[in-house]
């Protein structure tokens, strides 16, 4: 086994001896609702990553109350165009009651200064601190989970962007570059390690241990400069739970 599946697999063994494998009582009947944003058309994988994100979640008993897409073409009543004018609607467009948890998937390109909204002709990054002056006035006070799919993702945790409720996982540290941005891959490594583990159930930490060694695994197959997959988890809800079929 050599250094990084060693350094993977003894990091997932501790990340699992901390986690109770039950979901915590605090939140285990929480009903999630999600936000899912594709920020590029340049390639399908984005799109892809939204639409078995979607099905996935409902499977598990979550609720899609907003879908963003970079293809103007798709834009629908259902479908908005991933822009910043359109994500400032989400307070407006969606309701985060007591008892209900709140995930915010994006994947697209990235840069050091935030995420790639390549339809916006007025402003194409969204910055850390906008991202969480929108989530903060959607999802309020509700436990909050933020899964950031994009190279340089890991600006998205910083000192400004976390709180008590939030849960922050990034598909590379602010420093790295994530892979899998080819047009004959029907996801990018990152997603397709999220989509892949999430059925497995449990705690979003556990997910973490399990994709960041999903990762780590496809970087050394591939010989790819690791891309350092980074999460934040607030006080509030280090054991929280994943979406449940049960």
């Amino acid at each position: 086994m050599d250094r990084r599946r060693r350094g993977s697999a003894l990091l997932l063994a501790a990340l699992l001896a901390v986690v109770p494998g039950a979901a915590p009582a605090a939140h285990a009947e929480t009903h999630w609702k999600a936000i899912l944003l594709a920020g590029d058309n340049s390639l399908p994988v984005f799109d892809n990553a939204t639409q078995e994100m979607a099905r996935l979640l409902e499977l598990r008993g979550a609720e899609v109350v907003a879908t963003f897409t970079a293809d103007p073409a798709k834009v629908s009543e259902a479908l908005h165009l991933a822009t910043h004018e359109e994500l400032w609607k989400l307070p407006s467009r969606v309701t985060i009651a007591e008892g209900e948890g709140c995930l915010f998937f994006a994947t697209s390109h990235g840069t050091r200064q935030g995420l790639h909204l390549a339809a916006d002709q007025v402003r194409n990054i969204l910055r850390p601190l906008e991202l969480k002056g929108i989530i903060r006035d959607t999802c309020g006070r509700a436990p909050t989970v933020l899964v950031i799919s994009a190279c340089y993702s890991g600006t998205f945790i910083r000192r400004q962007t976390r709180g008590p409720n939030l849960v922050i996982l990034t598909a590379a540290s602010e420093s790295r570059m994530s892979f899998g941005c080819r047009p004959e891959r029907r996801f990018t490594f990152y997603d397709g390690c999220v989509l892949t583990e999430l059925p497995k159930g449990g705690t979003w930490a556990e997910l973490y241990a399990r994709v960041r060694a999903c990762i780590e695994g496809k970087e050394v197959s591939g010989k790819e400069l690791p891309s350092e997959p980074q999460a934040y988890f607030g006080r509030e809800v280090k054991d929280l739970p994943l979406p449940s079929a049960g």
